[in-house]
């Protein structure tokens, strides 16, 4: 369905852009990427890497020429920043001006709209209250964990009130992603890292959906080729308390994991001061940050029946994910693993390869494809 069609992935330098990015190449698509980070040669034959902003509306309309599809994933997706205001100004207001501008620019050619969420908002409702917690009586702002889950959810009901304009947008909500490619460290990578280089000694007993990546990527083209229009699609993986995803990670790099098991007060005591500290006087992150010691404690609602009903979503195997991403992490100097584990895990030498075990990097046949539309100078 995708094969020759014109694609944009915001954010594609990151995490699950750069997986679905790779994705798409393979699926026949012409892809363009606008990004602040990333280099046209990080990406595939044949892709289209345009630097800039989504809170530059010139930067989105030159990306935005000519699309079909429009994935957009860009956005802080870490915990904790220095400023809080960076939260809502590019999750909140980078999803309202790609929405704006997509129906200036775009409307005429877009097929579909995937803009990519997170499991933090799906918060359970309280007694009485709706019970589809991504429709319409999602939770309210003051049961978020914080800025980040607030500036995503309001980024959600931006979502919804431009389907509501007739915008063909579906949501996705991937849960914890895990496998190679994180350039980025995004939040469940920097704490396997913590654990794997022994800086974390202890943990806070909780439970984690995690998800290949790469099952991520693909349930995105997924929501794009079958999704319903103002529908919200769990891209959900595994349910796995921390201790047995640590007695896991275990397994598969060689490496002692922590015993000490401590209790959410002391867990929330401990986040407090480090982020205040963060905040104040070291400001760099904290290895805890509160948002996601309160997220270990929420309840949400994670349920991917309808993904695997209606769009033939599927996964595959955690323990093998995290093993592609324990080498990649080695690969790339991140982690340092026991000898008799380290077999295979070559330094990656460049960025390009940056995701080589995933098979970032391996060029598709391009030659001799329509190029997608001239960017305009912006």
């Amino acid at each position: 369905m995708l094969q020759g069609r014109y694609a944009v992935v915001t954010g594609g330098a990151g995490f699950i852009g750069r997986h679905l990015v790779r994705e798409l190449v393979a699926r026949g698509a012409f892809v363009r990427v606008l990004d602040v980070r990333g280099e046209q040669g990080a990406f595939e034959p044949g892709v289209e890497f345009l630097r800039g902003s989504v809170l530059d509306p010139e930067a989105v309309d030159a990306a935005l020429q000519g699309a079909e599809y429009l994935f957009h994933l860009a956005g802080n997706p870490h915990l904790w920043a220095r400023d809080k205001d960076t939260f809502r100004r590019v999750n909140t207001e980078g999803t309202r001006i790609v929405l704006e501008r997509a129906e200036r620019v775009a409307r005429a050619t877009l097929r579909r709209v995937v803009v990519t969420s997170t499991e933090a908002v799906l918060v359970r409702p309280r007694a009485g209250a709706p019970e589809r917690s991504a429709g319409p009586g999602a939770p309210s702002l003051e049961r978020m964990a914080g800025p980040y889950c607030e500036s995503k959810l309001l980024a959600d009901r931006l979502a919804r009130r431009a389907v509501q304009r007739g915008l063909p947008v579906v949501l996705v909500h991937p849960t914890v992603p895990i496998g190679p490619g994180d350039v980025n460290l995004t939040p469940p990578t920097r704490m396997l890292v913590g654990f794997l280089e022994r800086r974390i000694r202890a943990y806070l007993e909780c439970e984690l959906n995690v998800v290949p990546v790469e099952d991520v990527a693909a349930g995105h083209i997924l929501a794009a080729e079958r999704g319903r229009t103002g529908e919200a699609y769990v891209l959900g993986g595994t349910t796995l308390r921390l201790s047995r995803l640590l007695a896991m990670l275990e397994e598969v790099s060689g490496v002692p994991m922590p015993r000490l098991q401590v209790p959410y007060w002391a867990a929330y005591a401990f986040s407090a001061v480090a982020e205040f500290l963060a905040d104040h006087l070291w400001h760099v992150p904290p290895m805890a940050p509160l948002t996601g010691v309160r997220l270990a404690r929420s309840e949400r609602q994670l349920d991917d029946a309808v993904s695997r009903r209606e769009l033939g979503y599927r996964t595959g195997s955690v323990r093998a994910a995290l093993r592609r991403q324990v080498q990649w992490l080695h690969a790339q100097g991140l982690v340092t693993l026991p000898p008799a584990r380290r077999r295979g895990t070559g330094r990656v030498p460049s960025s390009r390869a940056a995701g080589a075990s995933a098979g970032f990097g391996r060029a598709d046949e391009q030659r001799g494809r329509r190029r997608p539309p001239a960017l305009r100078a912006g």
